[in-house]
């Protein structure tokens, strides 16, 4: 369970110091605007938390705190699971990724930086043939970022009360597969 390097950034695996940083993160109506049905309370929080603990010790892989390199800042967290439900036509295995940012740095190319990692943890070393991810069609931050990572539209599906959902993917034998990677990603390190 080691976190990942890029030129900016430290992508931490999930641990339990990163509760606090989760609760005040979900609680801003701003990050959680396009996520489902807005801020978070403080138990439903808790609650994805340990779940996202749980998922790290079963799986080896799951939510990362996106850190500054510079001053370790928490910067939000990318996220890399299991999809809640098969989708028909895309390759297995796949695995879902999302992200979600502090407003003091959106329009820095955090997200994408982050994501970009995460696909490469996802091909190399999780062992994905597929990964997607889902965002609202009027997200068109979650857009530019599934685009800058290579992922392109495959359908638009309606889920539940969430309204209509996007889905992109890439493949890992896809050309597109991170055109144009923000920096170097390092190996996991033991931390």
């Amino acid at each position: 369970m080691g976190d990942l390097t890029t030129r900016r950034l430290v992508l931490e695996a999930w641990r339990e110091r990163h509760a606090s940083d989760l609760r005040r993160m979900s609680a801003d109506e701003r990050v959680m605007y396009h996520l489902g049905p807005g801020a978070w309370s403080a138990e439903y929080a808790a609650r994805r938390h340990v779940r996202a603990l749980r998922h790290w010790a079963e799986h080896g892989f799951g939510w990362r705190a996106i850190r500054s390199r510079a001053d370790r800042a928490f910067l939000g967290l990318v996220s890399l699971g299991r999809p809640s439900t098969p989708l028909e036509g895309v390759a297995e295995p796949a695995l879902e990724i999302g992200w979600c940012v502090e407003p003091a740095a959106w329009g820095r190319g955090i997200a994408t930086e982050a994501a970009a990692a995460m696909v490469a943890e996802a091909f190399e070393r999780v062992g994905a043939e597929t990964v997607i991810a889902r965002y609202r069609p009027d997200n068109i931050g979650s857009a530019r970022v599934a685009a800058k990572i290579g992922l392109r539209t495959f359908t638009d599906l309606t889920e539940g009360d969430d309204g209509p959902v996007r889905v992109a993917v890439v493949t890992r034998a896809d050309p597109r597969h991170l055109p144009d990677p923000p920096g170097p990603v390092s190996p996991p390190s033991d931390g």
